[in-house]
């Protein structure tokens, strides 16, 4: 029987080794969520949507509506109440009537995971051409941002940034301690007019310079008062974890 030289056989060997390492790697991005097995690089729309449904990182909730729904500019654009930034379309659903439940969806958006969902998203939809994605990502963020999205925001557009910054804050589970909003920023579209979504920026340091969440803290709840009705979410900080460690 003719054999491969010895060289030849080491190849082969080698290029077996390097397949079956291959497809162990794609196996392992497709049972793992995308945040922790797949390069971000990588990611394709449907990863980017489940960064934004059903990650760690975001939460879903309803309210009880106290106010009249705003038909004008208070509404989402198209982006908002799409798909192309993975907002779930049962979000659309909310109930229009006072009293009924109306939806929203909360982000931790100053995490490398959520940050690289929002470039990568730019960049599939061609939104950002010119976008160096790796720096976007790499950039210190100096506060937790904290990004609130409905279907239905014209309780902002009643009451200014101050209002819902004297009424929003972090709590932490473990010790009830609670962290105020530095600031809050509207961001509307291209034209000034609708309101997109409402950011809440937090203190990352204490004055002396402690962290404000502390290391041994494992869930923190976002919560907000929108017209009577309490918004409250719970982030559990363990869970929010990628690759390179934890991701706030």
């Amino acid at each position: 029987m003719i054999t491969a030289p010895p060289v030849f056989s080491r190849v082969s060997r080698t290029l077996s080794v390097f397949s079956a390492a291959l497809l162990f790697a794609t196996l392992v991005w497709a049972n793992d969520p995308p945040w922790k097995g797949k390069p971000y690089q990588q990611w394709d729309l449907q990863d980017i949507q489940s960064v934004f449904t059903d990650s760690p990182w975001a939460r879903m909730t309803t309210i009880i509506r106290n106010w009249l729904p705003n038909t004008g500019s208070g509404l989402p654009n198209d982006q908002l109440a799409g798909s192309a930034r993975g907002i779930p379309s049962t979000m659309d659903q909310s109930s229009a009537a006072i009293g009924g439940d109306v939806g929203f969806l909360v982000l931790w958006a100053s995490s490398r995971v959520m940050r690289a969902a929002y470039a990568r998203d730019a960049i599939l939809h061609g939104r950002a051409t010119n976008l160096d994605l790796e720096k976007y990502v790499a950039e210190p963020q100096n506060e937790y941002q904290v990004t609130l999205q409905s279907v239905d925001l014209s309780p902002f557009l009643r009451k200014d940034e101050q209002f819902y910054r004297a009424n929003a804050f972090l709590e932490m589970r473990k010790s009830k301690q609670r962290i105020s909003p530095t600031h809050v920023r509207y961001d509307r579209d291209a034209k000034g007019v609708r309101l997109n979504s409402v950011v809440f920026f937090f203190p990352k340091k204490t004055p002396s310079g402690d962290p404000t969440i502390p290391n041994n803290e494992k869930n923190v709840e976002f919560i907000c008062n929108i017209e009577g009705s309490i918004l409250r979410v719970g982030f559990e900080l363990q869970k929010m974890v990628d690759k390179d460690g934890p991701a706030l």
